[in-house]
């Protein structure tokens, strides 16, 4: 391997790392840093796209290796939607992202990061408390906004793990680390690997990187859960909500120059 190749495996770690291990802290947030940095380092907006997600699975295995406690249980209801609703959305996204523009994808990736990122950061108590019975009406939108999240995953890939911890906390109710829990299971791991197999399909994989990627992801998914158990919800939401800012801001500088 010369240089430059080490140096290039060496930043995709760092970055993988340290994207992984806030998505894993705060629900959300691995495509805000790994995915614009990816189509940094030179990669195609579909290339960067497949990539990310086949990297990402191994985000939901590493968190889900830390998770020992049985106070976040699955909720069954939630399990059957993200599946069943969920996973023929992300599949219809990922196709429909391979005809869009890639400056457009870009553009509308950058500035949603950006928004959702102002909004994680002013919303207090987000998640503080899970609701104890939830409505034929509640859940009826809940599966709505899993289609357009489950379509957002295959498409855009940044934001998609914090749009669906905030879909799980706000309109079905579950307490946010529960909802982040879930996210891993359902958003990380499983629509990511059906997301990666449908871009694999259709375009490129950068497969150099693969390797070191999934060590990162599993690494940094680890620890990250790990201080998730520990850290207070205020400090993790203020510090995803800067690192989404950022990152959205990265991404709308990339797609411009």
């Amino acid at each position: 391997m010369d240089t430059s190749a080490l140096i290039d495996q060496i930043l995709v770690f760092a970055f993988t790392f340290t994207a992984n291990l806030f998505a894993s802290v705060s629900g959300g947030g691995a495509g805000f840093v790994q995915f614009p940095l990816l189509i940094l380092m030179g990669l195609p907006f579909a290339t960067a796209l497949g990539t990310h997600k086949v990297a990402v699975v191994f985000l939901g295995i590493g968190a889900l290796a830390k998770k020992k406690s049985n106070n976040y249980a699955i909720d069954k209801a939630v399990a059957l939607a993200m599946l069943f609703i969920g996973c023929p959305a992300v599949v219809a996204g990922t196709l429909i992202v391979i005809n869009v523009p890639t400056h457009a994808a870009e553009l509308t990736v950058g500035f949603v990061t950006i928004a959702m990122g102002f909004y994680t950061l002013f919303k207090r108590g987000f998640g503080a408390q899970g609701l104890e019975h939830r409505s034929k009406l509640r859940f009826t939108v809940g599966c709505l906004l899993i289609v357009l999240v489950g379509m957002f995953s295959g498409s855009l890939s940044s934001g998609a793990g914090l749009f669906a911890t905030m879909t799980l906390t706000l309109v079905f109710g579950l307490e946010l680390k529960r909802a982040i829990l879930h996210t891993m299971i359902f958003v990380a791991t499983i629509w990511n690997a059906v997301g990666a197999f449908t871009v694999g399909a259709v375009t490129a994989i950068y497969w150099a990187w693969i390797p070191v990627m999934i060590v990162a992801s599993f690494t940094g998914a680890y620890v990250g859960t790990s201080l998730l158990m520990k850290l207070p919800v205020g400090k993790v939401r203020v510090i995803f909500s800067l690192v989404a800012i950022l990152s959205g801001c990265l991404l709308i500088y990339t797609a411009e120059h």
